[in-house]
């Protein structure tokens, strides 16, 4: 997978890589930060704050500044998701394994999910519930979930016959999205999925709760959904090539490409996106070396109106 991230192992739909419509005219305005270069850039909410990892460190950007993470004993901590209130989410690691973090002001809460050697939260929706991973340290095991800090409580969120699962993306209406990795399949075999919490009822039916499976190319991966339902992710092809994508299952996705993604090699990620359905991506070469982090605004008139 992409991650840099230490011990991370970041209806049906199926459309060929050839079929995905053309690059969206999206504004590309680069994450720059003084004296730092940007290796990932994460979920961003609607205020346009986001969870950056950095050479200097990880923390939050806002128009061109980055506040680092308060330093947590024996840890160390990279964010990963931002919520409209300025609650944080990420990993606290160490040689034993990682926990998950909540860090509201300047006081840090960890949480660990029982019976697993690591918690991964990857995002934080406005409503205070995470998103995340769980891995045992052998890699061999692996499950999405869903954490509720009010009551200490997890959910499961794992697709039926996953053998690698991540959960990321949390809108308003509890729909989710992440990526799952079909068994038996010797290259890829991961797609996107948008999950629905609780029971959902059509008429006198009740309905499977995931709800739509993205199957791109080889690869794809569901990042993050905003309230309208519209999903950012990316695929990656057989050579593990990367471009973006937005979009949903009833209007179609489309490719992101962020600036530099276009050249040989190279391949854009994307991350999250917020109600403005802004999106936030990066771009790395063919061995990984960071090139730049962008957000992303749709042309006028785009967004919800897909």
């Amino acid at each position: 997978m992409q991650s840099r991230v230490p011990c991370l192992v970041v209806g049906m739909l199926s459309l060929l890589l050839s079929n995905l419509a053309g690059a969206q005219d999206y504004l590309w305005k680069e994450i720059v930060i003084e004296g730092a270069t940007v290796d990932q850039a994460f979920g961003l909410n609607d205020k346009g704050q986001i969870a950056v990892s950095t050479t200097v460190g990880s923390g939050i950007y806002e128009n061109g500044t980055l506040t680092r993470l308060p330093p947590l004993k024996g840890f160390a901590v990279l964010a990963l998701g931002i919520n409209n209130d300025g609650v944080i989410t990420g990993g606290a690691f160490t040689v034993a394994g990682t926990q998950g973090f909540i860090l509201r002001g300047s006081t840090y809460t960890l949480f660990s999910r029982p019976g697993w050697d690591n918690t991964v939260p990857r995002a934080i929706a406005n409503s205070g519930l995470i998103t995340g991973e769980n891995f045992s340290t052998d890699l061999r095991t692996f499950a999405g979930f869903i954490y509720d800090p009010d009551t200490d409580t997890f959910t499961d969120a794992t697709p039926p016959g996953s053998i690698e699962t991540l959960t990321q993306g949390m809108n308003k209406f509890g729909r989710i999205t992440g990526h799952g990795r079909e068994p038996g399949i010797p290259v890829g075999g991961r797609y996107g999925f948008v999950w629905q919490q609780g029971a959902i009822t059509k008429g006198k039916r009740d309905l499977l709760p995931f709800l739509d499976r993205i199957n791109i190319d080889v690869n794809t991966y569901a990042r993050g959904i905003n309230d309208s339902g519209l999903v950012v992710g990316f695929i990656r092809d057989a050579a593990l090539r990367g471009d973006g994508f937005v979009g949903s299952d009833a209007g179609g996705y489309q490719r992101l490409v962020a600036p530099g993604g276009e050249m040989p090699g190279n391949s854009t990620f994307c991350s999250g996106i917020n109600n403005l359905a802004q999106v936030v991506c990066y771009v790395w070469d063919q061995t990984s070396n960071p090139l730049g982090a962008f957000i992303g605004s749709p042309p006028k008139g785009g967004g919800d109106e897909r």
